[in-house]
């Protein structure tokens, strides 16, 4: 049982949630656009599904400290 727990939880290390623009909005305490826009310019890292914007609590946070050096 022990096993597979500790497979659960490296899985969940590799595969972090993936939060839409209105949550990495709210974690940013900006616009869902302004989010949107920014990752169109390359300048937020995420993934488009489509239409569809996805972000990463990790990448918002690297961003967030390079804007703050």
């Amino acid at each position: 049982m022990q096993k597979q727990e500790d497979d659960q939880m490296k899985a969940a290390e590799i595969f972090e949630p993936l939060l839409d623009s209105q949550q990495a909005a709210e974690l940013m305490r900006v616009h869902p656009e302004t989010v949107k826009r920014r990752a169109r310019r390359g300048e937020i890292p995420g993934l488009k599904f489509g239409k569809l914007w996805r972000f990463r609590a990790s990448g918002l946070e690297g961003y967030i400290r390079n804007l703050m050096q």
